[in-house]
């Protein structure tokens, strides 16, 4: 069974995703920000990330820098949902630290994401093998 990290600081964000991705069978872990959600890498390696870039503490760009420069988890999946749509130069930052996919919270459909999820894992499992 798969396992998804949700790293996002609006607990009601976080904590409806995670369901939802429960309820389709993915087990998940949470954090309210990349600090906790860094520190949780070292007790459970997830097989995918779901990162907001806006957050206290640390940030989604600051946490997918440290996670491309570990050897441990520099190819972890990663996919972006966040509330930023329209700062160019924060998106293309994040595009720069290989994310696997972008959604912006304001017009995602759990559906659209559950494929995205499912996608990037797959994609993952693929070039592992």
């Amino acid at each position: 069974m798969p396992v998804i990290l949700v790293i996002d600081d609006t607990q009601l964000a976080r904590e409806t995703v995670a369901k939802l991705l429960e309820y389709e069978g993915f087990q998940t872990v949470r954090a309210a920000n990349g600090k906790e959600g860094y520190a949780t890498l070292y007790n459970q390696t997830p097989d995918l990330v779901l990162l907001d870039l806006m957050m206290p503490e640390m940030d989604g760009i600051t946490f997918l820098r440290m996670l491309r420069h570990s050897p441990r988890w520099e190819n972890l999946p990663v996919i972006v949902l966040t509330g930023v749509n329209d700062d160019d130069r924060l998106i293309a930052r994040a595009k720069a630290l290989r994310i696997d996919d972008l959604v912006p919270k304001a017009t995602f459909g759990f559906e659209d994401l559950l494929m995205r999820v499912k996608k990037a894992i797959s994609d993952r499992t693929i070039k592992v093998n």
